[in-house]
């Protein structure tokens, strides 16, 4: 499992039991947690079949992140109740934009039902 801190210190601070011993951390520097980071190493090493996103500021990081694993032909989820923004009119057209053309855009639930279902 990949967490994706930003900044790790902090929220390793705030959650020191978050991190397990086979987990990576990646410090995010930019909105797209795939800039000046080791995501895409990563990533190619264990091959996922789709790509769960979830944070904060929807319009900026989450937003550049997903674009970024589609551009990268990945199958992109946003977990729609584990994304914020302190702009909900930002967060709200970014949800709309994403859904259907970069990401789908689903409940917790329907993340839960299509990993244990493989697709």
């Amino acid at each position: 499992m990949f967490r994706l801190p930003s900044p790790a210190p902090q929220v390793a601070r705030f959650c020191p039991s978050s991190n397990g011993p086979d987990d990576a951390v990646l410090v995010k520097k930019r909105y797209s947690a795939f800039f000046g980071t080791d995501l895409d190493t990563l990533l190619s090493t264990i091959q996922p079949d789709v790509l769960v996103i979830a944070g904060v500021n929807t319009h900026a990081y989450v937003r550049m992140t997903a674009i970024d694993a589609y551009q990268r032909d990945y199958d992109v989820i946003v977990a729609a109740e584990c994304v914020a923004a302190s702009d909900h009119g930002h967060h709200d057209v970014t949800l709309r934009y994403l859904d259907g053309m970069i990401a789908r855009v689903v409940s917790t639930a329907e993340v839960v039902a299509t990993l244990q279902a493989g697709t």
